[in-house]
């Protein structure tokens, strides 16, 4: 599999973890799903190292 090179800006990274916080449970799993599926092929290993957000 190869690895995707995401270049998100520092606004956007702080965009999803400001949304990520405000948001719980469910709500919050399916925010940090859809951010991995778009923008990390689906990996949550390379999500959670490029957007540390707790649960990524």
């Amino acid at each position: 599999m190869e690895i995707p090179q995401v270049m998100l800006t520092d606004t956007i990274k702080s965009t999803f973890k400001d949304a990520a916080k405000k948001l719980t449970g469910s709500r919050k799993r399916d925010l940090m799903a859809k951010v991995t599926e778009d923008y990390f092929d689906s990996s949550a290993r390379i999500a959670e190292t490029s957007i540390p957000l707790g649960g990524f």
